[in-house]
């Protein structure tokens, strides 16, 4: 294998080394091994990365460099839209999972990582959608408790979806605590 087809292929997905490991479950050590040519890849690890990067295993076994097409889209373009999507339904309630729900069926095909990360918005959404329902008796029944419930989970939502559309402009991790994986 060529030492750059890895890297060009990763390259031309828009995926760093990380994004890669964290994708196809093989580690970032590996993956920068493979790419500088220092170990010769094994079948199964060339099958997961070739999965990711979609492209055959054939195409990252070739030694003569190939042009690669130029990616259709960076990953980053359109991540930060999921997060900040949800934070209409801070205001316009249900829009909160309808919105991401919407892009994600639409985008989910383009990029592993817009489906991963549009995943992770509407499990998040669900969860504390179901989580404010209870708050909301109890903020009828019982003032004392369900008011500051609610304004608990309702702040809490907030902060993460903001918390995380600022990782996600700024390509880091995004993560949802306290979030039931609905979607997997």
């Amino acid at each position: 294998m060529s030492t750059s087809k890895l890297a060009s292929c990763r390259r031309n997905k828009g995926l760093s080394q990380e994004q890669l490991s964290a994708l196809s479950g093989v580690s970032v050590r590996t993956i920068q091994r493979i790419e500088k040519g220092a170990v010769e890849a094994h079948l199964a690890t060339l099958k997961l990365l070739a999965d990711v990067l979609d492209v055959d295993v054939a195409t990252l076994l070739e030694t003569e460099p190939t042009a690669n097409p130029a990616p259709l889209t960076k990953p980053g373009n359109l991540t930060p839209l999921f997060h900040a999507s949800a934070l209409i339904g801070m205001f316009f309630p249900i829009l909160n999972i309808i919105i991401p729900g919407v892009l994600w069926f639409l985008k989910k095909n383009e990029l592993p990582e817009y489906d991963r990360q549009g995943k992770q918005v509407i499990n998040f959404q669900l969860t504390m959608s179901f989580a404010f329902v209870p708050a909301i008796f109890l903020l009828i029944f019982f003032f004392p408790i369900g008011f500051p419930l609610a304004l608990l989970v309702y702040f809490y939502t907030m902060a993460m979806c903001l918390i995380n559309l600022f990782r996600a402009i700024n390509s880091q991790p995004i993560r949802y605590p306290l979030s039931y994986s609905f979607l997997k």
